[in-house]
Formats: structure tokens, sequence, C-alpha cells
């Protein structure tokens, strides 16, 4: 942290093109292009980014739009705006309030979703809190899973201690969009110590304490402790392990 604040700082009001490098501050008002490699303490994109490289900096907040072709490694992103990686995202705080495509895998320690993401690798993380929509083409591995369903969301496979998966009813920004579908969540896999589901669409769903919920349709339960399913729920079958 001390090396980096003795470097020079990036401002980019107009249009500009660099080939990367080691700066302190880098704020991004204009449009600008990266080709190479950039290391900085802190990112804040209010215009228009598109780089070739690895973005690595302590913090990066995207207000604007920003393309990577490359990974991102930051302490805390957080994106407001539009942001596309193509590539892998690393960082224990994770907030998306706008859109985010990642093209790779996600690492993290706390994962906050408010607006859209598109995940098409695997999720790691401690706990992930969902208010919005996520897709993950992936497995998601969390300690700790939450989210409340505005529009249709999925993952390929979901495995943790504590998943709970409900609907929220469309209010606000979600309702006046009418985009996205009904609450819905669909995968393949659901297994946890702890299940709570609603609107859920999966083939088995396997687990200690089991809830099965609203609006759920699932081939095959497992459990070892405690099932209760919901007289609005489809279940195929289901057995104790």
């Amino acid at each position: 942290m001390e090396e980096r604040n003795l470097r020079n700082d990036l401002n980019v009001a107009g249009m500009s093109q660099t080939a990367g490098g080691n700066f302190h501050r880098v704020s991004i008002d204009g449009m600008a292009k990266v080709n190479g490699n950039l290391d900085c303490t802190s990112m804040n994109v209010n215009g228009t980014l598109k780089m070739h490289g690895t973005l690595s900096s302590e913090s990066a907040t995207i207000n604007g739009m920003c393309t990577l072709n490359g990974p991102l490694i930051s302490s805390r992103v957080r994106v407001d705006g539009l942001t596309t990686i193509n590539g892998d995202l690393r960082s224990p705080e994770l907030e998306v309030n706008g859109k985010c495509t990642v093209r790779g895998r996600v690492d993290g320690e706390r994962i906050d979703i408010g607006g859209v993401i598109d995940i098409e690798g695997d999720v790691q993380c401690e706990t992930l809190n969902v208010q919005g929509n996520i897709k993950i083409s992936g497995f998601l591995n969390a300690g700790t899973v939450e989210i409340r369903l505005h529009t249709s969301s999925s993952a390929r496979e979901i495995g943790g201690e504590r998943i709970d998966i409900r609907r929220k009813e469309q209010t606000g920004f979600w309702k006046s969009i009418g985009l996205g579908g009904t609450p819905s969540f669909r995968t393949s896999l659901i297994e946890g110590d702890e299940i709570v589901l609603e609107d859920t669409e999966a083939d088995i769903v396997r687990g200690s304490k089991v809830h099965i919920g609203r609006g759920c349709n699932i081939r095959l339960v497992e459990y070892s402790g405690e099932l209760v399913v919901d007289p609005d729920a489809k279940v195929g079958s289901s057995q104790r392990i």
C-alpha cells in the first residue's frame, strides 16, 4: 500500500490510450483504452473503459461502462454501471447494483447482488446475498446462500451449509421494468445442511433439515434429519438417507 501511494495518478477526462502501468489513483471520466496490465490503489470509472490485460487494484468502482479482456483482482469491487469481464474475478468484497457479466469464475468472501449478474464459470464464496437477478452457468459453492427472487434466476448446481431461496414480491424497480420472467429459480442439484426453498425447480435436493415451500417442483428429495413439504409444492419422491 505504501509503495502504491508514491505512484502518480492517472486521470482521463477526454479520450486517451495508454499501455497500462503502475499508478496510485486511476479516474476515468472520459473514454480510455488500456493495452496492457494496470496496477493501482483505486480505480473509478465514470466514463468508458476498454482494457486488454490484468486489472489489479485495492478498490474498483464502476459507475459507467467497462470492458475488461482479462482478469480483475481487487480487494473491493462495486459495479453500479455496466461491466463485462472476459476473465476471472477475484475479490473478497463484490457488490453489484448495475449489470455485470463474468466470462470466467468468481472467487470471493462476500458477494451482494442488488442488480443483475451473469457468471459463466464457478462461484466460490463465504456468503452470497442476492436481492436482484443471478445466473451461474457453473457450480456455486458457498457457506451461506440467501436469494430473494424478483425474476428468473438459475445456477447449474449449489452446495453450501445454509441455503435459503424464496420469492420476494416485485416492487419498485423490478416491478417497473417487468423483465426476467416470474420469480423462479432453476438448478439441477442443491446440497446443504439447512435448506429452505420456494418457487424452485430442481432435480435433486439433498440435506439434513429441508423445507420445500410453495411453488417448488422437485424430482427427488434426500434428507437425513427433517423434511417439511408445503401443500403448494410438487415432490416426485423423497427418502431418508
